[in-house]
């Protein structure tokens, strides 16, 4: 299981402990308790991580090639799981139904949800050109399992975590609507709510 620190705001407060811990300690849990593995944090700064009793994988999370590179290099494992640290709500049970769907020949899961806002494409003038169809359009969250055979190590481009061999199967799971992403230190509030409420 890898914790990826793909922004600052991991390092916010939410309630009484970070996003990073919240994410963190969800990703322990179900590491332990369900496959008997372990957590990594990657991360580009090892010293901001150093009170966390896990592998640190120092690389930029956000680079498709260094993370996969990292996790190479880290501790061996049949299977990855990438849990994005802006996802802090995100529950046990979003990553055991990611988890129950890698079976038979599925070489890669990650949960989705259906993009239910309106979007707009604009000009470099900022001019409305089109409503784009929402139905064309997918709100990915986390963990991505992952086989490491699927991990296409030369690759260079993905639209996951780490670039996937040409082969690979890949399903999806329903993303929970709590496992909302924290983009903002406007959306930190929210989502410190939404953690209250729970």
């Amino acid at each position: 299981m890898v914790v990826a620190v793909t922004s600052p705001i991991a390092f916010q407060t939410l309630g009484s402990t970070s996003i990073l811990a919240a994410s963190f300690a969800t990703a322990k849990t179900f590491a332990q308790s369900f496959v008997n593995g372990q957590v990594a944090i990657a991360v580009a700064d090892g010293s901001s991580v150093s009170d966390f009793d896990c592998e640190i994988l120092i690389c930029d999370p956000n680079d498709r090639i260094a993370l996969a590179a990292a996790i190479k290099a880290g501790a061996p494992c049949d299977v990855v799981a990438i849990h994005d640290s802006q996802h802090p709500l995100t529950t046990i049970t979003q990553f055991r139904a990611a988890f129950d769907a890698l079976i038979d020949d599925v070489d890669a899961v990650r949960p989705v949800a259906p993009f239910t806002e309106t979007l707009k494409a604009v000009d470099a003038h900022g001019n409305i050109v089109e409503t784009i169809d929402r139905t064309s359009i997918m709100r990915i969250s986390t963990p991505e399992i992952i086989r490491v055979s699927a991990i296409d190590f030369d690759g260079n481009s993905s639209t996951w975590f780490v670039p996937l061999t040409s082969g690979a199967k890949i399903t999806t799971v329903a993303a929970e609507p709590e496992s909302l992403r924290v983009n903002s230190l406007a959306e930190n509030h929210l989502v410190a709510l939404l953690a209250d409420s729970r």
